[in-house]
């Protein structure tokens, strides 16, 4: 009896521990595509790091690496995006001929013992993990459809402008750059926030769709207030503004932009 409540116990410790693992980023080194040893903690080094395992036989994982180098070139300065060849070592030339002839801009490692692959407990691929600055996994999305770079993406931009400021915000990209609301709906905020005259920023990464309206809205940075509702007055007038299309090559584009609403009550 001893014995069985000895070996769950046992077994109930690595399963925990298992678990405990995907918390955090684990250490390891592996080689990249140059045949430099890589290790994990150099990937450290920014806002984000985005982790995706693949493989050159995985038809959904090769549809999903463009995205991933366009996330790459877009974010740069803020983000590592690492891709993690599963390919067994005979298939490994395959797979970097694969990833020299598309030109891809992200990090590629390869593990081909599946070694790094049981540290992530990635069991089916593609599998695609958000990690920030501090090492922690705040994202983890398995698989691959049309679409699902959307999604990605919304969840990076979370973590590289967590808690900025508007001064911030403002040395990132310069207040006149954003494009004006040509129909501007003031946020409706209770008379108390008035009464007393409360002060509040708050940042709204926001999707322009091509014809000016506004899609998808997401919360990035607040005042983190309960009793004033500034986040749900900010988003409910938002949503109703319309912009001037933003235009690229003369077409209209759909956009990603973060932007400032200030609430202050003007000195008399």
């Amino acid at each position: 009896m001893k014995r069985t409540i000895s070996l769950l116990i046992l077994s109930f410790l690595f399963l925990y521990s298992a678990v405990l693992a995907l918390d955090t980023m684990p250490n390891f080194t592996l080689e990249d595509i140059n045949g430099d040893q890589i290790d994990s903690d150099e990937l450290l080094s920014k806002k984000a790091v985005i982790v995706d395992f693949w493989a050159k036989w995985c038809g959904p994982c090769k549809k999903a690496l463009p995205h991933l180098s366009d996330l790459q070139e877009k974010y740069k300065d803020l983000v590592d995006v690492v891709c993690i060849s599963t390919d067994k070592a005979r298939d490994g030339d395959k797979a970097k001929s694969f990833v020299k002839s598309r030109n891809f801009k992200f990090i590629t490692l390869f593990d081909p013992n599946k070694d790094v692959c049981k540290l992530f407990n990635v069991n089916t691929i593609p599998r695609t993990f958000i990690i920030n600055e501090n090492g922690e996994i705040v994202y983890r999305h398995e698989g691959y459809t049309q679409g699902d770079e959307h999604e990605l993406e919304t969840e990076l931009r979370k973590v590289i402008y967590k808690d900025i400021t508007i001064s911030e915000l403002n040395e990132l990209f310069q207040p006149e750059e954003l494009p004006e609301p040509i129909n501007y709906m003031s946020p409706v905020y209770p008379e108390k926030a008035y009464d007393d005259k409360v002060e509040a920023d708050i940042i709204l990464d926001l999707e322009v769709m091509e014809d000016g309206t506004v899609g998808q809205i997401v919360l990035i940075s607040s005042c983190k207030d309960t009793t004033y509702s500034f986040e749900k007055a900010a988003i409910e007038a938002v949503q109703e503004w319309i912009f001037e299309p933003v235009i690229v090559d003369e077409e209209p584009v759909k956009a990603r932009l973060l932007y400032p609403i200030r609430f202050r009550i003007e000195k008399q």
